[in-house]
């Protein structure tokens, strides 16, 4: 592992700015290249044979730019992760969202809010059934909440009106077997960046966010092969996006996100 290489994200538009947002908080020595394939989004209405092309075509690119190491930062991607072929180590947003799961609570149900291709890949259900069997998630597939999110959330009322259509039915699930759910996990790194108006809406609910720890996965595997920066150059975030330049420039700005260039780039072998 080149220490001072930098670490990669991917992600299918700016969800996983909060994923990068948390790293450049726990981690500002590092460097960072950050691939948002926007111009495909959303990727959760795609097919995983289409999906697993494009993830390996995102992950050569990088590759080619020198990563040390690569965070999947989009839980559709992760939802294959076995389906994928790099050269360096790669980390799944879902086994974080797991862990933090884990951290909530012990046994009972957890709702999860995510893509469709996320939760008919059952990607959560399989890291969770290799850990415990006390805890069940109570899947809710979304086809639009991502991408008003990610083309900027828009009008309030439709933004709130993606959320209902995401939360309610996990909440009535939850009321015919006869339990309150009080845990939602975020499971697409669009939804934290609305987390402010899930909250008001569901005071109620705890939300859990998987960047935390994906960020300490990533923490540990830097410690444990001694990867991290050792400071001897300037440290840089490069944000390449395959379109929606200016959604990009308004979320860099809105999360106040440390970024040197924000370039427009294409993706080898994809119209």
């Amino acid at each position: 592992m080149e220490q001072n290489g930098p670490i990669g994200l991917i992600d299918s538009g700016i969800g996983g700015f909060t994923v990068l947002k948390e790293l450049q908080m726990r981690l500002p020595n590092e460097n960072y290249i950050y691939f948002g394939d926007s111009k495909r989004m959303p990727y959760g209405e795609r097919e995983n044979e289409e999906l697993i092309c494009l993830g390996n075509a995102i992950i050569k690119n990088l590759e080619g730019r020198g990563v040390k190491t690569i965070v999947l930062a989009c839980n559709t991607l992760s939802s294959l992760i076995s389906e994928f072929t790099s050269q360096v180590p790669l980390f799944s947003v879902i086994e974080a969202g797991v862990q933090e799961t884990l951290s909530c609570r012990e046994q009972g149900l957890v709702g999860l809010i995510a893509t469709i291709a996320t939760v008919k890949n059952k990607g959560y259900e399989r890291e969770l059934g290799l850990l415990t069997t006390e805890i069940e998630y109570i899947a809710q597939g979304t086809h639009t909440l991502g991408k008003v999110i990610n083309d900027g959330q828009g009008d309030l009322k439709i933004l709130k009106s993606n959320i209902r259509e995401a939360v309610e039915p996990i909440l009535l699930r939850g009321v015919k077997k006869g339990m309150i759910i009080e845990d939602l996990l975020l499971g697409c790194t669009h939804f934290p960046i609305v987390a402010g108006t899930i909250r008001k809406m569901y005071p109620e609910l705890n939300l859990i966010n998987p960047a935390e720890g994906l960020v300490r996965l990533l923490e540990e595997n830097l410690q444990e092969n001694d990867g991290f920066n050792p400071g001897e150059a300037a440290f840089v975030t490069q944000i390449l996006t395959t379109g929606d330049f200016e959604i990009f420039e308004n979320m860099i700005s809105e999360l106040e996100l440390n970024c040197d260039s924000l370039e427009m780039t294409k993706l080898k072998g994809f119209a």
